[in-house]
């Protein structure tokens, strides 16, 4: 199925007002997903890195108390040894403490995003109900539309006033000629929406409607808030 999409220059003014200013703090926010994934891949990086040079210093220990064993004992290489395993895990430590101190910007990022994504995570809701009106309006208004929807009321109307007697159980319950005829009209709508879901077949299941405004999903390690009270709780366990 496709919808006849409107141009964005043909938007309401205050529409395209909202959409560019979403678009303009979604890029902010999309800037500072792009920095948290830097980070957090720097991170796993230096922690790698640390990973490797400890599983070296491990294998030269091996290596050096191997050869304390040996018939013929090499001081002078077995300390060499020692020293460079000494060395090897110095540097993993020297890694993991600048991993451990740049997590104080990376905290400093998610709170930024957590700001960002809380600003702007109710916007798409306003501008696509706003934009979905208009298509639906300029849909109805559409060429023979009305005339069709119209036909197939007054043929769905006439069938079920003709079998309105099965439906006495519903409307003997009814106080009066005006209940009752509210009632009628009533069923008459529920059995034309039958009638429509019937022609559906379960096709309005597949189909979306367009939107303009759409948020993105959340990277590695951002946290979602949803009110200030949870910002505020971030913001603190960030600091302890």
């Amino acid at each position: 199925m496709q919808f006849n999409t409107i141009d964005r220059d043909n938007l309401s003014p205050e529409l395209q007002e909202q959409l560019m200013r979403f678009e303009q703090d979604l890029s902010v926010y999309v800037g500072l997903q792009g920095r948290l994934t830097e980070l957090v891949q720097e991170e796993q990086r230096l922690k790698q890195q640390a990973l490797t040079l400890e599983g070296q210093a491990s294998r030269t220990d091996t290596s050096w108390k191997a050869m304390a064993q040996s018939a013929t004992i090499d001081q002078g290489k077995i300390n060499e040894e020692i020293e460079r395993s000494a060395q090897l895990r110095k540097d993993a430590q020297a890694l993991r403490l600048t991993a451990e101190a740049r997590s104080g910007v990376q905290g400093a990022v998610v709170i930024q995003l957590a700001e960002a994504r809380m600003k702007l995570v109710r916007v798409p809701a306003t501008i696509n109900k706003a934009y979905q009106q208009t298509l639906l309006v300029n849909a109805l208004a559409r060429e023979g539309v009305r005339e069709s929807l119209l036909e197939l009321f007054a043929l769905s109307r006439a069938l079920f006033l003709k079998s309105i007697e099965e439906h006495d159980g519903v409307l003997s319950s009814c106080n009066g000629q005006r209940e009752r005829q509210a009632k009628i009209q009533e069923l008459t709508w529920r059995v034309f929406g039958q009638e429509v879901q019937k022609l559906f077949d379960g096709a309005e299941q597949n189909v979306q409607a367009p939107a303009l405004a759409v948020m993105p999903g959340t990277v590695h390690r951002e946290v979602l808030v949803e009110t200030p009270g949870d910002l505020m709780r971030l913001k603190q366990a960030r600091k302890a």
